[in-house]
């Protein structure tokens, strides 16, 4: 019998998959903690055998090329994707195996970016899960305009093809397993449910139900702005991201943190925004360490300006430095723990 472990980052909307069977496993969409997924493969007893990436991601940073060379796994990445690094080029109809009787096949779906693909799971020859990254999401699809203006209209017509032909292919029990449309930004629409099927889909989402000159024009007045730092991920992607450093940043006296401020550096105080109004350092900003804290740091600040974390506690600081890493903001200038006065 074959598994699915849905691994869920919800500060950005998104799921990484791990998935397979008794023996061996694939990730799909992995996150840049990639931690997390070695330490659900052991829980589950697995060797993870292959990563497959369903497009170059604009929204967060891929942690796949980092959990390939820890595992040994083969990279799948699609054959369109223009990637600085060796990984295997994935086409339409190509086949991975993954576990005896488990396979992953690939299946074109163009649309959220132009080489995006997504990963059918079969056991025994029959499909019983799709993998669907930011091309069929619950009750909607993934935007069409992250890649490049020009293209915009030309993608959404290919995502209303794209949500066809995997109805077309795939059985009503099917089980939809997209990566993006859990609050994450790539979603056209706000998505609903947690669980889904093709049969499900195909009663309900508009890029199924509604013509495609319909959708389109749907869909594209319907669009909302784009979070400022997505045009810095899928270059890092498209490079391959640098391994993750989780190491605790270096700790700032007052000194240290008045002179950063003075400099016109980001001094950001992690605590609640009850506790900031109470009180706070003097031009330092308040981003809540609970909520998407990553989204809208990354989206305001000025891309690589310094950033130093105020946290109440320890365990806020390394919370805020994983959530930032998400997004490419790797290493806090400095850090300190307690309160204003401290």
């Amino acid at each position: 019998m074959f598994f699915v472990d849905v691994l869920e980052t919800e500060s950005l909307g998104n799921r990484s998959y791990l998935a397979g069977g008794p023996d061996a496993a694939v990730v799909v969409d992995p996150p840049r903690d990639i931690d997390r997924v070695i330490a659900a493969a052991a829980r589950r007893g697995v060797r993870i055998v292959v990563v497959a990436e369903t497009h170059v991601h604009n929204d967060y940073v891929t942690g796949g090329l980092e959990l390939a060379r820890l595992t040994g796994a083969r990279y799948l990445v699609p054959a369109g994707a223009e990637v600085a690094y060796a990984r295997v080029a994935v086409a339409d109809g190509d086949v991975e195996p993954v576990d005896a009787g488990l396979e992953l096949r690939a299946v074109a779906t163009p649309g959220h970016t132009p080489h995006h693909t997504s990963y059918v799971l079969e056991e025994a020859g029959r499909a019983v899960a799709a993998f669907t990254g930011g091309s069929l999401l619950i009750g909607t699809v993934g935007r069409p305009d992250l890649v490049e203006p020009r293209l915009t209209e030309e993608l959404a017509r290919a995502q209303h093809a794209s949500a066809h032909r995997l109805a077309d292919r795939l059985e009503d029990a099917v089980s939809v397993l997209p990566t993006h449309g859990f609050g994450s930004f790539c979603s056209s629409t706000a998505a609903g449910g947690e669980h889904s099927t093709i049969g499900a889909e195909r009663a309900a989402n508009p890029a199924l139900v509604q013509d495609a000159e319909t959708f389109v024009r749907e869909l594209l007045a319907g669009l909302d702005d784009v979070p400022a730092y997505y045009a810095h991920m899928a270059p890092v992607n498209s490079e391959g991201p640098a391994p993750l450093d989780l190491t605790e940043p270096r700790r700032a006296d007052a000194d240290e943190i008045a002179r950063r401020l003075a400099a016109g550096e980001w001094v950001v105080d992690l605590r609640s925004r009850v506790a900031f109004a109470a009180g706070h350092v003097a031009g330092s900003l308040n981003f809540e360490a609970d909520g998407q804290l990553a989204t809208y740091l990354a989206w305001l600040i000025p891309w690589g300006r310094p950033v130093t974390l105020l946290a109440h506690s320890a365990d806020d600081l390394a919370r805020a430095q994983r959530e930032l890493a998400r997004v490419g903001i790797d290493r806090p200038a400095a850090a300190a723990v307690g309160s204003p006065a401290d």
